[in-house]
């Protein structure tokens, strides 16, 4: 039985890429793949404290996380890419490194830039986010606003601060500052090397990556404070070299929705469920990321191969499990999965099958 369902899914997958290639193949060759990548936790993430564009390094778990996300990238497919962008800091620098050596896709050419250092938190930087100190000067509201509001200013550091760094360096950034020079230096110098397919990786810091996305998803300015970005997740975003914009279809989330597409694992789901907008949004990214040939409806091979990339075990234990996932959310009968029978139903079938995806860390 085993060898027969291995046969019967490696005929479906054949089933897609030809598919694929007699419909698409002039669509896809003139796009190029981007994938984003924030780096591992940094000792300062751990504490937590406004790291902006202090050289906080990558705590164990963090160079765990970034060795991960390479592996996970070559089981995907990313073995090869053509350039790597980064920013100057250390964080992001060995987390691209340890992700393109885990890829083994060491001969990749990397581009550090400080456009691509995080956000600079001003007077805050250095400080610990719930530190009383902080909170009685400049008041819980207003430390709110200044990091989730798209024009939220922190109060600007002067040369006597402890963490003051000379230009290029800022002396503060709203969200809206931080995007803009990513996206100067997106269309200045990332944009016009993303040849028809080819690949790139962009591994950056949470607000630099946000930034980015914001553009591409063209997320209203209201929703960016909902647009979380977890440690090590590659996020992939197919590009029109043309015109610089993601071609994917939408699916909605609490950001208003993203054309980009989560990679889950048994390793990063909890990760990713924690930064993407609560259930719903986890639930409509698995259902994005498990739609292969992305043809809006799962089918029950497409349901295996989520399975497969979120769990451990043999391949009849992940087959019968997909059957009764299927079966327990095919409301309509079709023996496919539409998004809205996935939303209604998927975590009803996760508490029922697979309750451990939804345990918190």
């Amino acid at each position: 039985m085993q060898w027969q369902r291995r046969i019967a899914l490696a005929d479906w997958r054949r089933r897609i890429l030809s598919t694929r290639l007699s419909s698409s193949t002039k669509e896809n060759d003139r796009l190029a793949t981007l994938v984003l990548l924030r780096h591992g936790q940094s000792t300062w993430n751990a504490t937590p404290t406004f790291t902006g564009w202090c050289d906080a390094p990558l705590t164990e778990r963090g160079i765990e996380e970034a060795k991960a996300s390479g592996r996970l990238l070559m089981e995907r497919g990313f073995s090869s890419f053509d350039v790597a962008y980064t920013s100057t800091l250390s964080r992001a620098i060995e987390t691209c490194e340890l992700a393109l050596e885990n890829a083994e896709s060491t001969d990749t050419p990397i581009q550090k830039a400080w456009q691509l250092n995080e956000r600079h938190y001003g007077a805050l930087q250095g400080y610990r986010k719930a530190d009383p100190k902080v909170v009685e000067r400049y008041g819980a509201e207003n430390l709110a606003s200044w990091r989730r509001d798209f024009l939220g200013t922190p109060p600007p550091m002067d040369e006597t601060h402890p963490h003051y760094q000379p230009p290029p360096a800022p002396l503060t950034e709203s969200l809206k500052d931080c995007q803009d020079r990513v996206l100067l230096f997106w269309k200045e110098s990332i944009l016009p090397t993303l040849a028809p397919n080819s690949t790139a990786l962009l591994a950056a810091h949470s607000n630099t990556i946000r930034a980015l996305v914001t553009y591409l998803d063209k997320v209203p300015a209201e929703k960016v404070p909902h647009l979380r970005i977890p440690n090590s997740v590659p996020f992939v975003f197919r590009i029109d070299p043309e015109s610089g914009e993601a071609v994917s279809p939408i699916i909605d989330s609490a950001a208003g929705g993203s054309r980009g597409r989560w990679m889950f694992s048994s390793e990063n789901h909890n990760r990713l469920r924690g930064n993407i907008g609560g259930s719903g949004g986890f639930i409509r990214s698995i259902f994005r990321a498990w739609d292969l040939n992305g043809d809006g409806v799962l089918e029950l091979s497409e349901i295996e191969k989520g399975l497969e990339d979120l769990m451990s075990g043999d391949d009849i234990a992940v087959g019968a499990l997909a059957g009764k996932f299927l079966e327990e959310m095919d409301a309509d009968g079709s023996q496919t999965l539409d998004l809205e029978e996935f939303e209604e139903h998927a975590l009803v079938a996760c508490r029922k099958f697979m309750p451990e995806l939804l345990e918190e860390n």
